[in-house]
């Protein structure tokens, strides 16, 4: 399927009442984009179990979070922004190298996010940190 840039954006008060709602948008967006629905499904998780372990992470001052859904023709990306702490936002100096749950909040292991999306992305600028999850359109996706 042939699409243009799309871009949705979210702001989440540190809470994760609407958790669920996020991960329904990811997976309408990838549905959209063409998707298979289990390809759907697995971005759609990735996405709400960072969330729901960045939000862990995140005091009330911290201002919750920014989250970016940008779909291409290629792929899907779920950027994860948050203020506070400068460290990444579910730990990537920990869990892509950890075949246990993450100790902190009893998450996703890096192993288990990894299968679920093909790349993650981590930046930290101006005082925020960013998480990107990258899904790719692939033939017969």
């Amino acid at each position: 399927m042939t699409i243009e840039h799309v871009r949705v954006v979210f702001h989440m008060e540190p809470t994760l009442l609407l958790v669920g709602v996020l991960r329904g948008a990811v997976q309408f967006q990838a549905l959209q984009a063409g998707f298979k629905t289990e390809t759907c499904a697995e971005i759609a998780t990735a996405s709400e179990d960072v969330c729901r372990e960045t939000l862990a992470q995140l005091t009330d001052a911290d201002g919750g979070l920014d989250v970016m859904l940008d779909t291409f023709a290629d792929r899907i990306e779920v950027s994860i922004l948050h203020g506070g702490k400068a460290g990444p936002a579910v730990g990537l100096e920990t869990f892509a190298f950890s075949q246990a749950l993450h100790p902190a909040t009893g998450g996703i292991s890096g192993l288990e996010l990894l299968s679920r999306v093909d790349r993650v992305l981590y930046s930290s600028e101006d005082g925020k940190a960013c998480t990107t999850l990258v899904k790719f359109q692939k033939s017969g996706n």
